[in-house]
């Protein structure tokens, strides 16, 4: 008799895992379902606020400074470069007038 009753608990505890599993089964088909409907609208960006904004325009501001500047330095060295090429010509022309 125990060994029916063990069985008949045992059933009874399967049926109930198959109708939870039923359950989550039906809870993971909506949330597929939601997730594939959220996929598909389409995405606003929210726009920055104030605090951002500025700090994007204060890096911009920094970087075409920069860009500026570094664009300056190296016309420098350009005309630099110019002037030592100059003044080895010429010290190479004396030294070849001398000799």
């Amino acid at each position: 008799m125990d060994h029916r009753h063990d069985i008949k608990d045992a059933l009874r505890e399967v049926q109930a895992v198959g109708r939870e599993l039923a359950t989550l089964r039906r809870e993971v088909e909506r949330l597929r379902t939601q997730v594939t409907a959220l996929a598909a609208e389409p995405k606003q960006p929210a726009p920055p606020d104030s605090a951002r904004r500025a700090k994007w325009d204060e890096a911009h501001r920094l970087a075409t400074e920069t860009a500026t500047a570094m664009d300056r330095l190296l016309q420098n060295e350009v005309l630099l470069w110019q002037a030592v090429d100059r003044i080895d010509a010429t010290l190479g022309k004396r030294v070849e007038g001398v000799a």
